[in-house]
This record gives C-alpha cells, sequence and structure tokens, in this order.
C-alpha cells in the first residue's frame, strides 16, 4: 500500500534519492572507470531494455542523452557527450515519464560502458515499468467546517476515471486542498492521501484525508528595521489585520506590495517565534531599506520609434524620504543614433515628484516637468524645442495589468521649417501651445520579457489635445497592439503582432501637427525600409507622417547552431549566449486618410535574422527584402539593434 502525507519536499526527496544512487554508484567504479568518464566521452549509442509501454524512442526522447552526430556537433550540443548530471538527469526524466503515466513501482538502472578503441560511451538503461495504475473511486474523510466539501469534491472530481494516475497530479490536488483551507483560516490543515496499490483491481481507489484544525485569526504586526523611514511606508502596504482571519494568500499579496514600494532591499515576514497563541499569532516584519538619497549612472544601447538603433546615456540623483515617504528625482537623458548617421536625437532634463499614496489610495500621484532644448528633429528638417508640466497617476489591477491616465501642459517651438514643408506643418517660426489628457492600457502575460514562449502583451494609448482643454492644437491619437506568442513546434515560437494607429484634427484644427502624426519603417516596424520613410512624404520626398497606420508581423524564432562554439577565440565568451534564428514576415503602410488603406497598397518584406542572446537581451541583426509591388520596387536592408521588433 501506497500511503503519502502533502509536503512539498516528496519531489526534493526523489530527486536526492536518485542523486544518491547515483552516487553509490560512482564510488564503486573504479578509478580507471571514473577518470574515462570524467574525461566527458561522446556517446556513441543509447541501449533501452524492459520497456514494454513506451518504445525505446519515446524514452531516449526524454533523455537528456543525445547521441553524437554531426548535427549535435554543430548545435553545441553538450548532451552528446556524458556530464556530471548525465546519470541523474536520465534517470529522473525517464522517472517522471513513467509516473506520469500510472506507473509508480517504475525501477530505473543506468550505467556507462567503455566502447574501444575511440573510448566513446554506451549508455545503457534497464527498466523495470510494474504495474499501471489507473484513476477509481476519489474519496474525502476526515474533519473539516461543511462548507468546504463543495469545494473540495470540484478539485478531486479533476482526477479523470479510468485514466492512468499521474502522482504529480495527485500531489498537486492535495496541496490544492491544503491551499483551499490555508486561504480561508485554517493553516494548520493537515492533508494526506492514500493510494491503494495492493488493490489488484483495474481502477485503483485514492482517499483524501483532511483534517482542518481550529480556525486561525491574525494578531498583532511588529515591524524592525524601519529607521530610514517612517513606519507607516510599510504598514499601509501591508494587508494583514488583526483579528482578519488568517489567509495565506494575504500574506503573500503583502509581501509583493512591500516590495513594490520601492523602499526595501530585503525583507523578511514570518510568524513571531514569541508569539503564545498559536490561533492569533502574531507576525513580524523584518526589513532591511534602501538609501534614501541615490544617484543613478546608465548607458546603453536601446530602441527607438525613429532610429533603429540607438545609444542612451542617462545620469540622475534622488531622494525617497522626502517629506516623510514622498520622493523626488531629477534626470539629464541624452541618446545617439547609431549607423551612418551618428548624432545627438534627443537630450531632456525632468524634475519629478511623486506622492505614493495619493489621498490615502494606493495610486502614486505624479507631478513632472520637463524641457527639451533646441535640436533638429529626428524625421523632418527642422528644429524643436519644448518644455512640458504634467500630473498623472497609475493603478495596477493584478501582476499583469496597469493603466496610467495623466493631463499634460506643452509649449512647443518649431523652426527653421522650409519653403516647401510650412504648408505641410501649417506653421511658421513661432509657439505652440498644447493640453491634453491621455490614458494608457497595458496587459502582459508573457512568460519571459526577452524571449517569450507563450502569452500575449495588448497595448493601448489614447490622447485627446485641446478642445475644451484649450490650447493651439486640437487633434484625437490612437494607437494599438496586440502581440500572442506560443510554441507551434518543439523548439519553435511563433510571435504574431497587429499594430494600428490613428490620428485626426477636429475644431479650429485643420492638420495635425507634423511631429504628432505616425511614422513606420525599419527594424521595429516594417523591415527592408530604412527609418520612417514608409507613409505619406513632402514635396522634396521627405516624411511628413501618416493619419492612419496599419502592421502586420510574423515572425518564428528558434535556437539554431551554434556556430561560436567552433572559433577558438569566441567558444568561450559566447557559451554563455546561445545564437536564435528568425524568418520573418512584416507588412504596413501609412496614408493621410484612413480610406485610403488597400492591400496593394500595402508594403510587403520577408527575410531571416540571427540573435545573440545576452543578459541585456537579444542583439539582433535581420535582413529584409522588399516584395515588387506596383507602389515598391524590390530592395533589401540589413538592420542592427537590440531586443525583439515586438
Amino acid at each position: 500500500m501506497m500511503c503519502a502525507v502533502l509536503h512539498k519536499s516528496h519531489l526534493l526527496a526523489l530527486t536526492v534519492l536518485v542523486v544518491a544512487f547515483a552516487a553509490a554508484d560512482g564510488i564503486a567504479m573504479d578509478k580507471a572507470h571514473l577518470r574515462w568518464v570524467r574525461s566527458k566521452p561522446k556517446i556513441d549509442s543509447i541501449v533501452v531494455q524492459g520497456n514494454t509501454h513506451f518504445s525505446d524512442g519515446t524514452i531516449k526522447k526524454r533523455m537528456y542523452s543525445r547521441v553524437s552526430s554531426l548535427w549535435t556537433a554543430l548545435k553545441g550540443d553538450r548532451r552528446a557527450r556524458i556530464q556530471r548530471e548525465t546519470m541523474e538527469r536520465n534517470t529522473l526524466e525517464i522517472k517522471y515519464l513513467y509516473i506520469t503515466n500510472g506507473y509508480l513501482g517504475i525501477r530505473v538502472d543506468e550505467s556507462y560502458e567503455l566502447l574501444l578503441p575511440d573510448s566513446t560511451a554506451t549508455v545503457r538503461i534497464v527498466v523495470d515499468e510494474g504495474r499501471q495504475l489507473q484513476y477509481g473511486e476519489k474519496k474525502i474523510t476526515g474533519s473539516y467546517p461543511e462548507h468546504f466539501k463543495f469545494e473540495f469534491e470540484k478539485v478531486i472530481h479533476e482526477l479523470k476515471d479510468n485514466v492512468p494516475i499521474n502522482f504529480f497530479d495527485v500531489e498537486a490536488a492535495a496541496f490544492e486542498l491544503k491551499t483551499i483551507l490555508a486561504n480561508d483560516g485554517y493553516p494548520y490543515a493537515n492533508v494526506a492521501y492514500n493510494i491503494d496499490s495492493v488493490d489488484h483491481s483495474a481502477l485503483i481507489p485514492i482517499t483524501f484525508d483532511i483534517r482542518s484544525d481550529s480556525l486561525v485569526h491574525f494578531g498583532e504586526m511588529n515591524i524592525e528595521g524601519d529607521d530610514k523611514y517612517p513606519e507607516y511606508a510599510a504598514r499601509r502596504e501591508l494587508k494583514i489585520v488583526p483579528n482578519d482571519v488568517y489567509r495565506r494568500r494575504t500574506i503573500l499579496n503583502s509581501q509583493q506590495r512591500l516590495f513594490e514600494s520601492g523602499y526595501f532591499s530585503t525583507l523578511q515576514l514570518v510568524q513571531s517565534k514569541e508569539s503564545a497563541d498559536r490561533l492569533r499569532p502574531d507576525f513580524t516584519l523584518k526589513v532591511r531599506e534602501r538609501k534614501p538619497r541615490y544617484v543613478t549612472v546608465t548607458t546603453g544601447a536601446g530602441q527607438s520609434e525613429f532610429k533603429d538603433l540607438i545609444w542612451d546615456f542617462t545620469t540622475g540623483f534622488g531622494k525617497r524620504n522626502f517629506f516623510g515617504s514622498r520622493r523626488y528625482d531629477l534626470l539629464a537623458d541624452y541618446s545617439f543614433s547609431l549607423g551612418h548617421d551618428v548624432r545627438l536625437v534627443q537630450h531632456r532634463y525632468r524634475l519629478r515628484y511623486t506622492e505614493p499614496w495619493f489621498m490615502g489610495v494606493r495610486m502614486p500621484l505624479v507631478l513632472t516637468g520637463q524641457w527639451e532644448p533646441r535640436l533638429k528633429d529626428p524625421v523632418g528638417d527642422y528644429k524643436i524645442e519644448s518644455w512640458s508640466v504634467s500630473i498623472s497617476t497609475l493603478k495596477k489591477f493584478g501582476p499583469r495589468v496597469r493603466t496610467n491616465v495623466g493631463l499634460e501642459y506643452e509649449s512647443i517651438e518649431i523652426s527653421g521649417v522650409s519653403d516647401e514643408l510650412k504648408e505641410v506643418i501649417k506653421q511658421e517660426n513661432g509657439i505652440s501651445v498644447r493640453r491634453n489628457v491621455y490614458f494608457s492600457y497595458r496587459r502582459d502575460t508573457r512568460d519571459n520579457l526577452f524571449i517569450p514562449q507563450w502569452g500575449s502583451v495588448t497595448d493601448f494609448q489614447s490622447e485627446h489635445y485641446g478642445g475644451v482643454l484649450g490650447g493651439d492644437d486640437n487633434f484625437n491619437k490612437l494607437e494599438g497592439s496586440w502581440s500572442k506568442y506560443q510554441v507551434t513546434w518543439p523548439g519553435w515560437v511563433a510571435a504574431t503582432r497587429l499594430k494600428a494607429g490613428w490620428v485626426e484634427a477636429f475644431g479650429k484644427s485643420d492638420v495635425v501637427p507634423v511631429n504628432d502624426r505616425l511614422y513606420l519603417g525599419g527594424a521595429n516596424t516594417i523591415r527592408g525600409f530604412r527609418e520612417n520613410s514608409l507613409g505619406p512624404q513632402g514635396p522634396e520626398g521627405d516624411p511628413i507622417g501618416a493619419n492612419f497606420t496599419f502592421i502586420f508581423n510574423q515572425e518564428f524564432r528558434w535556437r539554431t547552431i551554434q556556430i561560436f562554439q567552433w572559433v577558438p577565440v569566441l567558444k568561450d565568451l559566447f557559451r554563455s549566449l546561445p545564437l536564435y534564428q528568425s524568418l520573418f514576415f512584416d507588412m504596413g503602410n501609412g496614408y493621410l486618410n484612413i480610406s485610403d488603406a488597400r492591400l496593394k497598397s500595402m508594403a510587403y518584406s520577408y527575410g531571416t535574422g540571427f540573435q545573440i542572446v545576452s543578459p541585456a537581451g537579444p542583439i539582433r541583426i535581420d535582413y529584409a527584402r522588399v516584395l515588387e509591388t506596383d507602389d515598391f520596387d524590390f530592395d533589401y536592408r540589413w538592420h542592427f539593434t537590440i531586443l525583439y521588433a515586438f
């Protein structure tokens, strides 16, 4: 009979046992054999014996080891040689395959055999499968409040009848039962399960025994280590309230909020040892505070709406305990374009004040003043200078959704406008005063920010200028995008993006200011075109921006041949920087009017790219070819930048 009590250490214990057995086998090896294993011999063959339920091929695919071949050599796949972790990983992978398919008594014996004359290795796997067990009747016993019964039954009914028992699903079900109790006042609950493997019937009964213990409430909260910031800076982030029913999710949520506050580098939230009442335990929060005053200097490559690749340099200083827990910071930001046109494309100076809890609500209120000195516009052939003040607030809805709303007053001065562009810009030398309200929404479910394999990103921004707010310009601007990531083939990730933008003047304004229109073309929108070259153009062929844009991107990404592994000077440098490859297709264009948008007038391009995945994100080189249409000639272009286009 198999009986287990829920504990997170079960899987760890399984791993430790396998490693211990492997270590014992290693001790028994003679020294010559041990030296041969440590030399990391190539794997010539893998032999599987004793298996009947799974084929040799299925087991080999799940194993860590791979037979040495030209392909594994080109990929730089270390699994084609005996490694320190080979035996443990192979055994764990095979056991996991069987345990998740009802073979709870699986036994695996693994050994290495020397092959002469080239001293390669054979990996031999001997499997004793045992009997496959299937889910039978599932019962709940024990003592617990009756109102939990419905939730408990929902959990165990997820274990479908007449299918092979998955040991880890049973563990997860038991953990979920305990979580339900811990999130509703019963942290001392005990959950055990019994898989009656002695029963020789086709379907194996499983019994979950639940002991809820007593209802628990939160006690008092003590805070230690708060020297530089007022105590309320930590206490207001806590969701734990004395005399409230104990809930595990309340503790986890409190920890997350404390980290997000930005005042603490580390923290520990634990039950106080001095707490005498187990049914009303006190808690102690131990924090390590961040320095109130700070100086920042950052530099590195980045992306831009106007250039494929830019170099950013930012410096600043600030204070986190200004008037208690309020903050201010002063930043200077410089951006330089890289490539054939190296120049300063942006420099700005910003003073920002933050009220973390406005009117007692966890929505930070931010006051910002910003000045951008006169500089040549990144797109147009004129100079622009601006200053602005704004007020905004941010609201998060869980860990994945955030919204932002704000009000801005901006003064823009455009000068040096050519005669050809005056009619387009509708502005000679002078100052334009603008007032706008803006809103943004972002939902991000990606599993990884740099190389996502699943999830999606939804972005939406809206801006309203003028109207009842006043000012010289009156127009609305909307931009939205949706990106989706999913594994479509083992090791292959399909990335899809739809993006559109719309801007339109209203009221007394006839046109949208040229610097507020939409631009596309380049490494991050439609590849194969130089930056911002797509869409409407002025009399001299210069881009003047679009009022409506549409973009569709489809890309496939995978880890490719690790060619740097074969370059003596580079192999050590690139060992921890894997090389990826991609195929992509882009389409889109910009128009003065949304009614002008047609499939036949879209720009189409395709190509391939390589990415070196660094700690700061992918370093990307793309080669794109433009498809010839009635509106576009054949062309090609190389793009060098960082991060994926989306």
